[in-house]
């Protein structure tokens, strides 16, 4: 969870000398929460899809509140009804998701731990690709969660934080949002998120 069996020492390199995240370097920053299996991040990933953080953590307690208070599991996930994940979770149109990742996860057709470890983004891109309801901001969130920092996932909220700290408002879309940390390179969401932590803007309750 916590990222302790991470070498970061090429990111500190990249930071060393900076104003704004300098301190990464010093204080050996790099390893960020994550939830206990890939399985939760996924479906956590999918309830913060089209809507604000509260309904978020809204969704993510009712799942909880399903399951004696402990998230659910895939086998637990895929023997819940439809019908009752809708009007107990208020996730909506993402139960559909939700219920084909966890089949999936289930019958073995998603590996994900296995892929992660071997390195495999590519694969996992493309298989989560094929699920529907998981678009791109979807799979850069949960390729971030299992190493891969390469890609900052931009949503609604990003773009905007993205477009007043790094652009002075100006509109760009999101291929442009994202230049500032290209020098990164496979660290560019560390430096993104330690950015935003610097600038006291990481946090979003709203």
């Amino acid at each position: 969870m916590f990222w302790l069996e991470s070498d970061f020492s090429e990111l500190w390199d990249l930071c060393r000398g900076s104003a704004e995240l300098g301190y990464v370097s010093r204080r050996r920053c790099g390893g960020m929460l994550r939830s206990p299996t890939v399985f939760e991040d996924i479906i956590k990933t999918i309830c913060t899809t089209n809507c604000d953080w509260r309904n978020t953590k809204r969704m993510c307690e009712s799942l909880c509140a399903l399951h004696d208070g402990a998230f659910p599991d895939a086998t637990t996930l895929v023997r819940i009804p439809a019908a009752k994940l809708r009007s107990q979770t208020s996730m909506g149109y993402r139960v559909r998701t939700v219920k084909t990742v966890a089949r999936q996860w289930v019958n073995g057709k998603l590996p994900i731990d296995e892929w992660a470890r071997a390195g495999d983004y590519l694969r996992i891109r493309e298989s989560l690709g094929r699920i529907w309801g998981i678009g791109d901001y979807s799979i850069n969130h949960i390729l971030v969660l299992l190493g891969d920092f390469s890609q900052i996932p931009v949503d609604s909220e990003v773009l905007q934080y993205l477009r007043q700290a790094h652009f002075g408002g100006a509109q760009v879309d999101g291929k442009a949002a994202v230049l500032p940390f290209q020098r990164f390179g496979k660290y560019q969401y560390i430096a993104y998120k330690f950015g935003r932590i610097a600038r006291r803007l990481n946090y979003v309750d709203k």
